[in-house]
């Protein structure tokens, strides 16, 4: 058995580490799924909503809270500039949490009448933490990639899974309302993070404290200043699109309507994540190294968006066609609503499930700035969305126009990156 699977996934090929990643997210997801019935009993969908809108705050600042160095690390062929690199993300993850942790204090009642969700109160001040810790996993588990260390990723998500699930489980018991889905959130985080750290403590520390070389930093940051220029706040943009219909269905509609919301794409999410959070990392590895050496791009682009979208068309028909009935019998009656919100969500998961290898090659050749210029005009009809379903007071309207929008994006997005690398293939 050994020997056969070690010529079915040789040792550091793209399937092996794959595999490796994937094995780890699986075992990850199936406690987030085990868990998701008995919290959706523990829990009401105003609760589910409160934690949303936080931890839409928490993606929408993480998502400019590296300046994309951590994505950057990944392309220097030297290890020694990619440890500047780490600590350039590293040091900007402080910087944003620290302005987050002045602001959060300074403009606490602000905040929550903004937010018009008064459920979330002093769970605001724990903003700035999970802003740190996100923003330091990515980072931690970037450089991880980049050393081909696979199984430290998959360790640290199974970590998180159980630690999360098993602390919201518990405080859901004790009817702690958000306040225990948010905690449960820090405190997976802050245990991921650990055992992340620890072990690039034990494997890279001295790279890395040769790494920490002020005028070094500097340099190689603005050598790759189109990554914070560009790429951050293209990913600020994408991020502030995506997590845009928790924030504006919580001030026109109210929380539940958030936490219907919220748990239909986290239920979509749950088998998306499983492929993606693994190939993410080990294409983004495999994708730097074809370009490095200048191998064909647009094979492997072809390839694996073709089988993204194989994977995800029979999931997706499932949804659109018994979503209602499968939430409302495995979360409880109380959910139907989110099963008819998933229907529709889908159509644009599956697109952005699908556009991964497009996304990730446009930043390998460098194309932020076309991104950022997409993102812009994405973010603007997907808030006019909104309004319009806000409008004629029509939710699941709103989430609908939501849905279509980022359809119509994502497959631009997708034709226009394969075009755009079969050019730059046969011109080389």
């Amino acid at each position: 058995m050994k020997k056969f699977l070690n010529k079915l996934l040789p040792k550091g090929s793209f399937k092996a580490n794959l595999f490796t990643f994937m094995t780890g997210t699986a075992v990850a997801q199936i406690i987030t799924v085990a868990a998701s019935p008995i919290l959706t009993r523990l829990f009401t969908p105003k609760a589910f909503g409160a934690f949303g809108v936080y931890m839409s705050i928490v993606s929408i600042v993480t998502a400019v809270a590296t300046l994309r160095y951590d994505q950057a690390l990944m392309l220097p062929k030297e290890n020694k500039d990619a440890a500047h690199l780490f600590w350039a993300s590293l040091l900007s993850v402080i910087s944003f949490s620290v302005l987050s942790l002045f602001i959060c204090f300074l403009f606490l009642n602000k905040i929550i009448l903004a937010l018009k969700v008064p459920e979330l109160g002093v769970w605001i001040l724990f903003l700035p933490f999970s802003i740190f810790l996100s923003g330091a996993y990515l980072t931690l588990n970037t450089w991880s990639t980049r050393q081909k260390k696979f199984k430290r990723a998959s360790i640290s998500q199974v970590v998180r899974s159980a630690t999360v699930s098993g602390v919201q489980v518990s405080s859901g018991v004790m009817k702690t309302g958000p306040a225990g889905l948010i905690g449960g959130a820090v405190i997976g985080d802050l245990f991921a993070s650990f055992v992340l750290a620890f072990q690039v403590k034990c494997d890279d520390e001295r790279i890395l404290k040769e790494g920490f070389h002020w005028d070094s930093i500097k340099r190689l940051g603005k050598h790759y200043s189109d990554f914070p220029v560009y790429s951050s706040t293209q990913n600020f943009l994408n991020a502030v699109s995506q997590n845009i219909p928790v924030l504006l269905l919580a001030r026109f509609f109210g929380p539940a309507v958030v936490g219907f919301y919220a748990f239909g794409v986290r239920v979509i999410q749950l088998p998306m994540n499983f492929v993606l959070t693994s190939l993410r990392e080990v294409l983004f590895q495999k994708a730097s190294e074809v370009y490095n050496t200048g191998g064909d791009t647009y094979a492997l682009f072809k390839k694996t968006t073709l089988g993204l979208i194989a994977i995800g068309i029979a999931p997706a028909l499932i949804i659109i066609l018994w979503g209602p009935v499968i939430f409302g019998f495995v979360l409880g009656k109380g959910w139907v609503i989110a099963g008819e919100y998933a229907r529709w969500l889908v159509l644009w998961m599956m697109c952005m499930f699908s556009n991964l290898p497009a996304v990730l090659f446009a930043q390998i050749y460098r194309k932020q700035r076309a991104l950022l210029i997409q993102d812009i005009v994405l973010l603007f009809f997907r808030v006019l969305a909104i309004i319009i379903g806000s409008l004629y007071n029509d939710p699941l309207l709103a989430v609908i126009l939501y849905s279509l929008v980022g359809v119509f994006f994502n497959i631009f997005i997708i034709g226009w990156m394969g075009n755009s690398l079969r050019k730059e293939v046969k011109r080389i």
